[in-house]
């Protein structure tokens, strides 16, 4: 019998292109595994999944059975004490309605995790960056297999447990990474939502793939900086640890009002250095980057400022290089001190080298996409030339602990103690966090329209990886930033080797920028 939220449900490259994957896709493609790097394609809204505006809710309580069989804990606020994110402790009794939606049974919360035909990218990116990685999909699997049993562990379900199904996909991240695969891509979708019976699935980190997967009405966790305007036409089955790149775009505009725009180019070097910044801004020419870009560059024009340059390139792995060569003779040429890239790292790196080759010396600011804010892309863009050594801005992230001190790796080892996981433990740590967190603010009563309200309901909360705020219009959870700098010779917490973002780790609101010049590099 059909559940009642059942209504809500109505490939290689060839040529040149191929040959380029196999030298610089892992620059794009690699990132996509640990979390969300993007090509965006080109879509168009769906029609609308569900008919009723998203709720809110009231905070701290779950979406459904509050006050019945659902109460708050007598012996502890949180639901896992010492734990900065954790929703607030829930007792439970009585029936938890069996199977509410597709993949929810009276026991069990199926969640799908796609396997892919690539080796293993990471250690080709590693390998690319002169960095050691030799991890396996193996790893990852086994690691995100552990983490599900945390959770299963620690949290409150109402008598369920999440169920991790591993399948093989006919999609290719390679192909969904360069404007094609939709076909496939959709093909998956299908079969983790009609054969495998999925209620979300927790390896969405391509655009094609989440589109796939939310056509079918699976909760699809990982869809890389999408704007909000996608996201909000995909509710409630759309959610991703990366900020949306509307958010992204807006703070850093604010970073630009506050820190940068009137000021001098005090860490620009060569003639730039001391003059007046003139900004330029990046960004990819697909749609919903350029909804993020229009989004940030709205609050320059409403301050009464401008952008001295601003432009585009195509998100085309073939054509990157000859993009980066004409951007950086109008950087030249207009006397531009200060790049805002909000770019891919083989647009970086491209770019970089350009500018370096020419010998100018502009500031570059860190933008929280494409993953440039990480040690990992940070030590690749460094070992080519010194340009990243006057790197600086605002990023999203947290500063990394080391892995024995993070909270994936200490929660992964409750559970597995005589197993190590993956060294990237806390990104996925972090995007099953999303899963099990809408799942216990749901209630017992669990479809994907009570999980959206249960994450509206959860209340605000600052650990290790910002400030979360969950509310209608944002799907993704990080709400401040932290000012960093690139250090050459800071020691990495991700892998022991020189090259690290420094910080003083005093966090802001992005609408609160504090104002004055960047306080970068220790001085």
């Amino acid at each position: 019998m059909p559940s009642r939220d059942d209504r809500h449900r109505s490939q290689a490259l060839p040529g040149a292109q191929g040959r380029l994957l196999k030298g610089y896709a892992p620059l794009a493609v690699a990132l996509l595994v640990i979390a969300a790097i993007v090509v965006v394609r080109p879509s168009t809204a769906p029609d609308a999944l569900v008919s009723q505006a998203a709720k809110a809710g009231t905070k701290g309580q779950p979406a459904t059975g509050w006050g019945k069989t659902v109460t708050a804990c007598k012996d502890r606020a949180k639901q896992v004490e010492g734990d900065s994110y954790s929703p607030p402790c829930f007792a439970f009794t009585g029936g938890n309605g069996g199977a509410t939606t597709t993949g929810v049974t009276a026991k069990t919360i199926t969640v799908t995790y796609r396997r892919t035909a690539e080796p293993n990218v990471l250690s080709l990116l590693a390998t690319l960056m002169g960095i050691k990685f030799d991890e396996t999909p193996k790893d990852f699997e086994r690691t995100m297999a552990g983490l599900v049993d945390y959770f299963n562990k620690n949290f409150q379900l109402y008598g369920r447990r999440m169920v991790l199904e591993p399948y093989q996909g006919a999609g290719t991240l390679a192909a969904e990474l360069t404007g094609g695969g939709q076909e496939a891509a959709n093909n998956d979708g299908i079969k983790a939502a009609t054969e495998l019976k999925a209620f979300a699935d927790i390896t969405a980190v391509t655009q094609p793939y989440s589109e796939g997967l939310i056509k079918q009405r699976v909760i699809a966790l990982g869809a890389p900086y999408m704007s909000r305007e996608w996201f909000t036409t995909r509710r409630p089955f759309a959610w991703s640890l990366a900020s949306d790149c509307s958010v992204v775009a807006e703070g850093a505009s604010e970073y630009g009002l506050k820190r940068l725009i009137g000021r001098p180019a005090v860490y620009a070097g060569g003639k730039l250095k001391g003059k007046t910044r003139k900004l330029a801004v990046i960004a990819p020419n697909n749609p919903q980057y350029q909804q993020c870009t229009k989004a940030g560059l709205a609050v320059i024009k409403k301050a009464g400022k401008k952008i001295d340059y601003v432009t585009d390139y195509a998100l085309d792995l073939g054509r990157i290089p000859n993009f980066a060569k004409s951007i950086s003779a109008q950087i030249v040429s207009k006397g531009i001190t200060t790049v805002s890239c909000f770019c891919d790292p083989l647009m970086l790196l491209n770019l970089t080298s350009e500018i370096d080759s020419q010998g100018l010396q502009p500031e570059w600011i860190v933008t929280g996409v494409g993953f440039g804010d990480l040690d990992l892309i940070g030590q690749g863009l460094a070992k080519k030339n010194k340009q990243w050594n006057r790197a600086f801005g605002a990023s999203p992230l947290a500063q990394q602990p080391p892995r024995s001190q993070s909270p994936g790796y200490r929660a992964f080892k409750s559970v597995r103690p005589n197993e190590e996981p993956s060294q990237v433990v806390d990104v996925f740590y972090y995007q099953l966090y999303q899963l099990a967190l809408g799942i216990q603010m749901a209630g017992p009563d669990l479809t994907p329209t009570t999980f959206e309200t249960g994450m509206f309901t959860y209340p605000k909360a600052s650990g290790p990886a910002g400030t979360w705020d969950y509310f209608p219009q944002s799907y993704t959870p990080i709400v401040d930033a932290r000012e960093v700098w690139w250090d050459p010779n800071k020691v990495s917490p991700f892998n022991g080797q020189k090259g690290s973002y420094a910080s003083t780790d005093k966090r802001f609101a992005l609408k609160d920028v504090p104002p004055g010049q960047p306080q970068v590099f220790r001085r």
